[in-house]
């Protein structure tokens, strides 16, 4: 067996707790942990407050869906946890039970989150588009704070030809896909090779200098996991699971290193997704097909250095929101051309209302995809095709009754689809920021063949 396999299997044992030795084991390892004493929710401003230029850690795993996640309720028929390291994040810090992503396609909701831009404001939209110089990303403005600044990415969406390096010190895309203990190969690096780069990248970073650590991990979008993961059936959905359970292994191991690093006491993790999947909802299977709740709704978690009173945010956020937050923990102004929120506000009942979450998919990168606007106020959603999309559907949900978007009340609410046509056109009148768009840009021939492997490039 494996180092790797072993790491894995002795995970599972002290985390599915058989045994009076696993019992032991747990006890002994997480004995400190449980007798930390939680920082009431009254005094999180405080100890924000208090913190001097923290370590930024922000994990995405690509194609996330939350409510398959342990902080999010997730069991079905299965003895297996999906995400017990984010439990416990959970457990100690603060799950945003509402949060949106501003795409279901990699690109745009990433040029979202790493510019704190609406798809309107940023204006990337199709597979040659990217970010020009013109952009102000979270890396430059942490950067610019004194922040050593490092990503590790494995999307091909994201390569540093469409502009997501800008600001980082360091922009990593792993060498090789699969793994031995994979069991078939993969089209981009897997989560052990994030893992890797990870290591390298906070055992380089000078001492007691901050760092912002960006991670992105593919595994769950390919549905990719090893055996020993492999805890929930056979079919598609057994496989997604199998995934999100091998990421949460890795992330697993990510906070231990930071912990040996002697870091971890000095660093907030923020855990997000860039979109969701769909297995049959809204008449879908995967994603960049539509921009409707389903294929929007992400987990989003964050762990800060000292344990808290969990904090449960009922308020809708979006991913917009990341990057002003983590600039306000760095202790940054947070720049005018964010048009996201620090999520901040929402711990301390500063800030307690829904907040409009926008999204668009500019480019029909499947044969079953739809050109497409939508926005949810918290309670109603409403989407609507737009030009080129030849189909001029509109569709309008109830949330509150129906949260799986299956009945489109377009014809059955005239007033309540006014409402929210009109917040939409008020969104869309705004123009692009200038030169933000990069466009015509050359895909590298390499990431050209892997994205054209899974579908997204003729």
């Amino acid at each position: 067996m494996s180092k790797m396999l072993k790491k894995h299997s002795s995970s599972r044992i002290r985390w599915r707790r058989h045994g009076l030795i696993g019992f032991v084991l747990v006890a002994i390892a997480y004995g400190s942990f449980a007798c930390e004493r939680a920082v009431p929710v009254d005094s999180v401003r405080e100890r924000l407050a208090g913190l001097d230029r923290p370590n930024l850690v922000l994990i995405v795993v690509d194609t996330l869906r939350a409510d398959w996640m342990t902080p999010y309720g997730f069991s079905g028929e299965y003895e297996e946890e999906t995400s017990p390291e984010l439990a416990r994040w959970g457990a100690r810090g603060v799950v945003f039970e509402r949060a949106r992503a501003q795409s279901s396609w990699t690109k745009m909701s990433m040029a979202s989150m790493m510019t704190s831009l609406w798809p309107r404001s940023h204006g990337i939209r199709e597979p040659n588009d990217g970010l020009a110089d013109g952009a102000y990303t979270l890396a430059e403005v942490l950067s610019e704070a004194g922040y050593h600044t490092y990503g590790v990415q494995t999307n091909g969406w994201l390569d540093q030809s469409f502009g997501f390096q800008q600001g980082f010190d360091r922009y990593v895309f792993p060498a090789g896909k699969g793994a031995e203990s994979l069991p078939k190969p993969t089209i981009w690096p897997h989560a052990d090779r994030v893992y890797k780069e990870a290591v390298r990248l906070i055992d380089g970073n000078p001492t007691d200098e901050p760092f912002f650590l960006y991670l992105h991990f593919m595994d769950v979008h390919e549905y990719a996991a090893p055996l020993e993961f492999k805890a929930f059936g056979s079919d598609a959905k057994g496989a997604y699971l199998a995934g999100i359970r091998w990421v949460d292994d890795a992330i697993e191991r990510i906070r231990e290193k930071l912990d040996d690093a002697g870091v971890l006491d000095q660093t907030v993790i923020v855990f997000a997704s860039d979109h969701g999947e769909t297995f049959g909802e809204n008449g879908k299977h995967g994603h960049a097909r539509n921009v409707l709740t389903p294929v929007l709704r992400v987990p989003l978690v964050i762990r800060f250095p000292f344990k808290m009173e969990p904090i449960r945010v009922n308020a809708q956020v979006r991913n917009a929101d990341i990057a002003p937050t983590l600039v306000e923990l760095a202790g940054e102004p947070i720049p005018e051309s964010f048009e996201g929120r620090s999520l901040l506000p929402l711990l301390w009942g500063a800030d307690d209302g829904n907040r409009d979450s926008f999204a668009a998919l500019g480019f029909p990168l499947f044969r079953d995809a739809s050109i497409q606007v939508s926005v949810s106020d918290g309670s109603w959603s409403y989407a609507r095709n737009v030009e080129p999309d030849p189909n001029p559907a509109e569709f309008l949900f109830d949330r509150a009754v129906d949260p799986e978007e299956n009945v489109n009340l377009i014809d059955l609410e005239p007033a309540m689809a006014a409402t929210m046509r009109s917040l939409m056109d008020e969104h869309l009148s705004h123009a692009p920021v200038s030169a933000v768009r990069g466009t015509d840009v050359r895909i590298d021939p390499a990431i050209a063949d892997r994205l054209r492997a899974m579908g997204y490039l003729q």
